[in-house]
């Protein structure tokens, strides 16, 4: 089942179940992930980000003698294609499945908390701006999770998201 099915699923539930004034919220429909997978997650997203610019300096180290200008074209490309390599999964993958790569490979899943499917601009929002507010502030806002009732860091309330057991 698609992202796209399963979200049409869970609103047609919510709104039979609100005829029978039943209501669920996606936090008690679905088993939140826990901090160790979301962290497993992350550390893969990392790895996967990081290893882009150490091949690039690697490479541009390699060619520094024989073509010293080519190793900063090596070292912009590289740098240039981290960026995509973090829009296409922090945004794109994100906006478009719920899910980062590694976040896929652990079995968790971003969701709105009405139920919505995420969209573009709040997985945008959730890891460039989020993620620097929860960082910038001494990883208080990544570790707010732990005494969250929902396991909400800063950025999961700021674009007022669910991580989620796939």
């Amino acid at each position: 089942m698609t992202n796209t099915e399963s979200t049409k699923a869970l609103a047609s539930d919510q709104e039979s179940e609100e005829e029978f004034g039943v209501v669920h919220t996606v936090a008690t429909r679905f088993p939140l992930a826990s901090i160790g997978l979301r962290c497993g997650a992350f550390l893969l997203d990392y790895i996967l980000t990081i290893l882009m610019p150490a091949i690039t300096v690697s490479l541009a180290l390699m060619f520094r003698r024989a073509w010293p200008g080519g190793a900063y074209l090596i070292l912009a490309s590289g740098y240039a294609a981290t960026i995509g390599l973090l829009v296409l999964n922090w945004v794109y993958l994100c906006g478009n499945q719920g899910q980062t790569v590694g976040k896929r490979i652990i079995g968790i899943r971003i969701v709105r908390t009405n139920g919505a499917p995420l969209d573009y601009k709040t997985a945008a929002l959730r890891h460039f701006a989020g993620y620097l507010l929860s960082f910038l502030a001494l990883g208080l806002g990544v570790l707010w999770m732990m005494w969250d009732a929902k396991q909400q860091g800063w950025h999961d309330k700021l674009a007022d998201t669910l991580v989620v057991k796939d």
